[in-house]
């Protein structure tokens, strides 16, 4: 009888083994997609408290709903290929997500414009399902791994503990290791894989013809197929998910621009690199009218270096800093936008605000632009990080930042709020907008000190003239480019590093992006996509999941529940 009991033990400790792999993997996935899914939306929603917080709940909410459902599907004669066929089914509609990814999140945007809520539906239309079919893993292997109740205690904390070890693994994995080297399609492609081939250590010969069929058909859009939420105009030169945001280099006629998860950051006449393509640049030349001796320079936010390399051309005195959190946007920089070395030029890749704390050095001119229209670094928005800029400004120093927003109406509260905390600092501040309506959505310029400058439009203009910010004669001949009201600052709050609502102050321009193509020089452009590769792969890929339902609802579904 020895050898009997030996053989039942065994395989009673095989199940488990396998129980465990696929709740350690069904963990692992759940957290992963999560983390990577916030690559689709932050290009369209920004990387706010709502796009987290919708992918957080939803998760959540799934996996709760999941754990119930799974429970009682448990109850009733429970399979263990049942289970395996549900992580397969999980597993099919992953590898579907960068198929339709981007229609479900355009449709989104559309359906509930300029809304808070915008990125929850997104959330809920592409997790909800395997969020809620992988919470029923955790139940039902319990289940399975239980031969009575006197160790259901010790299965259900050991089986609960590898599926959390799986998240944090999945986690861990994601952040530090996928994002970085691969692009979100690829990722996601790769975790629908891992349920799929995890999934056929319970099933039998046709779902593994199934997965094969589903490998083949990856095979193409491993190269060619993305996830693109917000299309872009022109020829697609470049892309990569850095750790930050997706990266787009883009290209039409005799501009090149640059694309941070879909907003254009930069753009660069190829016939004249050092060419001020985006009008609010030129406004970074008021810091020459203010103070016209500068010689230290400090830019916030890199992007293709625009300023820095116009700056360093016809300012030959001058020493440039450049703080420039993402190390890709530099790289792509000096590889597509013509940055080159230069001795006058230092570079640094880290947060702004941690360089300026452990950096003492002092500039007379500190440009801030890091800045978008759907995400503000709400660190880069306190008082107490004004107070540090202060701290690294020479006493007749200015600062120039760019805003993007309104001055009046319903979409000027994040300005007003800034300007609010600013000038407790810098009292001595200017308006500039870049457009003729103070109620448009734009760049707004914003320069401030703490020295008694006093000029007005007629007397900026006049300095502007025969100088390196001639730049400036044609706007500021306008006196719609200079607010000469008082800004109204009553009933927005005053940013600190405990309270900042910035998300909530930026949420009426998440609906409606404000492009900077909207101005003077206007560029219309085409992307060339893979969009017929795409939706015959999409189109395959839909045929192999019907055929998947089919037979696992006959020959799984059915036949477990009739017995």
């Amino acid at each position: 009888m020895k050898p009997a009991i030996s053989s039942v033990s065994k395989i009673y400790h095989d199940k488990l083994l396998q129980l465990r792999l696929l709740t350690f993997a069904s963990g692992g996935v759940i957290m992963s997609l999560e983390i990577v899914t916030s690559r689709i939306l932050t290009p369209v929603f920004g990387s706010t408290i709502y796009t987290w917080g919708s992918l957080i709940g939803v998760i959540l909410s799934g996996l709760s709903l999941g754990y119930f459902l799974g429970g009682r599907i448990a109850d009733n004669n429970p399979r263990f290929d049942k289970i395996c066929g549900i992580v397969f089914s999980v597993g099919l509609f992953t590898v579907g997500i960068p198929f339709f990814a981007s229609e479900v999140v355009s449709f989104t945007a559309v359906a509930l414009p300029a809304s808070q809520y915008a990125p929850l539906l997104a959330t809920f239309l592409l997790l909800m399902l395997p969020s809620v079919l992988l919470g029923f893993v955790s139940p039902y292997v319990i289940k399975l791994g239980t031969n009575s109740l006197q160790n259901i205690g010790n299965i259900s904390g050991s089986l609960y503990s590898i599926a959390t070890v799986g998240s944090i693994v999945g986690t861990f994995a994601t952040v530090f290791v996928l994002i970085p080297s691969f692009e979100a399609n690829k990722i996601i492609f790769g975790l629908g894989i891992v349920l799929i081939v995890t999934s056929l250590i319970g099933l039998k010969i046709p779902p593994k013809l199934i997965a094969v069929a589903v490998l083949l058909i990856l095979v193409v859009p491993w190269s060619t197929a993305s996830i693109n939420t917000i299309p872009h105009n022109g020829t697609l030169i470049y892309q990569k998910d850095t750790l930050f945001s997706h990266l787009d280099v883009i290209e039409y006629g005799d501009n090149r621009s640059l694309y941070l998860d879909g907003m254009r950051h930069s753009s660069m006449n190829l016939n004249d690199p050092l060419d001020l393509i985006i009008d609010y640049t030129e406004y970074f030349h008021l810091g020459m009218l203010f103070n016209p001796t500068f010689t230290d320079v400090l830019f916030v936010g890199g992007g293709g270096f625009t300023g820095p390399k116009n700056f360093l051309a016809l300012y030959p005195e001058t020493k440039i800093d450049v703080i420039e959190i993402d190390s890709d946007v530099v790289d792509v920089a000096k590889k597509y936008f013509e940055l080159k070395d230069d001795p006058r030029l230092n570079v640094f890749n880290a947060d702004a605000r941690q360089h300026l704390s452990s950096h003492d050095k002092k500039y007379d001119l500190i440009i801030l632009d890091a800045y978008a229209s759907t995400y503000v670094p709400y660190h880069l928005l306190t008082h107490e990080f004004y107070q540090l800029v202060e701290k690294r400004l020479e006493s007749d120093g200015v600062i120039i930042s760019n805003f993007i927003g309104s001055i009046e109406g319903s979409k000027s509260p994040l300005l007003r709020s800034a300007y609010k905390t600013m000038t407790e600092t810098f009292p001595v501040s200017y308006v500039f907008p870049t457009e003729e309506n103070p109620s448009d959505s734009q760049n707004v310029m914003i320069a401030a000190s703490n020295h008694p400058y006093d000029y007005d439009r007629l007397s900026l203009l006049e300095k502007a003239k025969d100088s390196p910010a001639d730049y400036l004669v044609d706007e500021l001949s306008s006196e719609n480019h200079f607010y000469s009201k008082v800004l109204d600052t009553s009933g927005v709050p005053f940013l600190t590093d405990q309270f900042n609502p910035s998300e909530v102050l930026i949420n009426p321009n998440t609906g409606k992006k404000y492009d900077e193509f909207s101005q003077g020089k206007k560029i219309t452009e085409r992307e060339e996509m893979n969009s017929d590769v795409n939706l015959t792969l999409g189109i395959a890929l839909s045929v192999i999941s019907a055929v998947w339902v089919l037979y696992f609802r006959k020959k799984i579904w059915i036949a477990a529940t009739s017995k």
